[in-house]
């Protein structure tokens, strides 16, 4: 079930959403307060014209860390439209965007276009804050003398007073330290979505457009081999919207010039992009993800070859 103009404008503004908190109030107008934008972020969503459904819950710590984000680059830019639905007395919204097809996880965020065309959804916290939780938990239970006795999928309330508090004030510390990273790898996340949908929908709109005029293109020259691009992910750290987003921004780039796109699913946080042999981008050696007009250009330089 698609979700009509008339569906999101029932949802709460921002604003409506912050003043409504019964809990963690403080905490998000805290975290509102010390999000640090990116200018060619700003710039970029500055650009656009978009709808966004939230759905979230006061009572979510990953509403209250990430919320904020988006509200900040909604303020900045000034051209998201933003509608808060509360998630639980709202099912009919949420079961369309399940974590993994089955969790009602929140935040969600769903970008959609001025005419409410979907260009993609977020959900929960950014992959590489996931995958970097995980690896300081597994940590901290082999390495803490009060928590090495446990497993790190131990649940907090099968821990013993002291373990529980001596988890909470480690995990406590470790968020406020890994915040502006966060922070970052939100709007980075949101821009590879927004990014990607927009590139999907244009062929679709430009075919579309009534009364448009089709200019021919100019034959374009092939190269004398076939360009491959493979792409190895770290599948069990959530990494697939960005490597999908990647794939279907090459795709509508290049449409025929390309030999193939491998996608490889791998693990430990990796995240790798080869283009014609050459290693153009790793998670390891430069940190994050590529932006796709980096991978893009790496690409055209070869073609041009």
């Amino acid at each position: 079930m698609s979700v009509t103009q008339e569906r999101f404008e029932q949802g709460l503004t921002y604003e409506a959403y912050k003043a409504q908190m019964t809990r963690n109030q403080d905490r998000f107008l805290a975290n509102e307060e010390t999000v640090e934008l990116n200018a060619e972020d700003v710039a970029f969503f500055a650009g656009l014209s978009l709808n966004v459904l939230v759905i979230a819950e006061d009572w979510c710590g990953d509403v209250i860390n990430n919320l904020p984000v988006l509200g900040r680059l909604a303020a900045e830019s000034g051209t998201l439209n933003l509608r808060v639905f509360l998630r639980d007395e709202n099912l009919d919204l949420i079961d369309q965007y399940l974590k993994d097809g089955q969790f009602r996880s929140i935040p969600v965020f769903v970008f959609f276009d001025q005419h409410f065309n979907q260009l993609g959804y977020w959900i929960e916290r950014p992959a590489a804050v996931r995958a970097a939780t995980e690896r300081f938990r597994a940590d901290l239970f082999k390495n803490d003398p009060v928590l090495s006795g446990f497993s790190p999928d131990t649940s907090v309330a099968q821990l013993p007073e002291d373990a529980r508090l001596r988890l909470t004030q480690a995990m406590n510390t470790f968020r406020e330290e890994q915040r502006v990273f966060s922070d970052h790898e939100v709007v980075r996340e949101l821009r590879t979505i927004v990014e990607g949908g927009l590139q999907a929908i244009a062929p679709s709109a430009k075919s579309t457009a009534a009364g448009a005029t089709v200019t021919p293109e100019q034959p374009v020259q092939r190269t004398p081999h076939p360009i491959k691009v493979s792409i190895t992910y770290c599948a069990e750290c959530g990494y697939e919207p960005q490597t999908l987003a990647l794939t279907s921004a090459l795709m509508h780039e290049f449409v025929s010039d390309l030999g193939s796109i491998e996608l490889i699913p791998w693990h430990d946080g990796a995240f790798d992009v080869v283009v014609d042999g050459d290693l153009v981008h790793s998670m390891y050696r430069d940190g994050g993800f590529p932006k796709n007009d980096a991978i893009i250009s790496a690409v055209r330089e070869r073609l041009a070859k």
